[in-house]
């Protein structure tokens, strides 16, 4: 990694903040980006939730949440990482775009796909998801699973929602953390204890999220919660008005 490139953390009145190598403050894309494009990231993070009752309850999730997609519907996983969702999309017959910012995570999902032997048909593609070179409509439906909890700025979610509705001319499912939980509260308390003011996974409340998402011309047709009252993850589910659909 580059001198310019490096980000260092520093504290001021018990906020965290991320600097790069100028002194500028980064913002949330930005920090994600760079924090999961490399080797080891994308080693570690392939090992992080396979088997995991969090695993199971993403994947009871997604399955309800795009059941009313017909096979061969043309699907995009963005962020993919290192393609743990994967299998369960080519189990639902649709037509896979894996893709994600990071070369790194790809290879480790190009090589998950080959041993589960489900790599042919499926393409990868690094994009970001902030702006991707696909076409307008290029989709019939998206997942963006486990990226928009460490979005902390309003413009940055609302940034990456106008993206995917750009190139999605159906259903665009998307993951975030919500407020309304004990795993909340508990976040919220830890760091009370700490005296720390947390600048990513911060659960935000579901009626701030819905007005990122109405910003940008799409709106909330259903969310879900992995655990209701529970879990900081829900998932919802965002199209675009019928009249702007048709």
């Amino acid at each position: 990694m580059s001198e310019a490139d490096r980000r260092v953390s520093v504290q001021r009145k018990g906020e965290a903040l991320d600097l790069d190598a100028g002194g500028r403050e980064s913002n949330s894309a930005e920090q994600t980006r760079n924090r999961f494009n490399s080797e080891v990231s994308a080693r570690k993070y392939a090992r992080s939730l396979h088997g995991t009752a969090t695993h199971r309850r993403e994947l009871l999730c997604v399955r309800r949440l795009l059941r009313g997609l017909p096979p061969g519907s043309k699907v995009l996983d963005l962020p993919s990482g290192t393609g743990r969702l994967l299998p369960l999309l080519v189990e639902m017959g649709f037509r896979v775009t894996e893709a994600d910012s990071s070369a790194h995570m790809l290879e480790e999902a190009q090589g998950y796909a080959r041993t589960r032997g489900i790599a042919q048909g499926v393409e990868f593609r690094v994009e970001d998801a902030f702006l991707t070179s696909f076409r307008d409509n290029a989709f019939d439906a998206i997942l963006c699973n486990r990226l928009f909890h460490h979005f902390r700025e309003p413009e940055v979610r609302r940034r990456c929602l106008s993206e995917l509705g750009r190139i999605c001319r159906g259903q665009i499912v998307v993951s975030f953390f919500c407020d309304r939980c004990l795993g909340a509260l508990i976040f919220r308390l830890r760091n009370w204890i700490r005296r720390r003011t947390p600048t990513d996974r911060i659960p935000i409340p579901r009626k701030q999220f819905t007005e990122d998402v109405e910003a940008t011309g799409l709106r909330v047709v259903q969310t879900m919660a992995t655990r209701r009252w529970i879990a900081k993850q829900w998932y919802a589910v965002l199209e675009r008005p019928q009249a702007e659909a048709a």
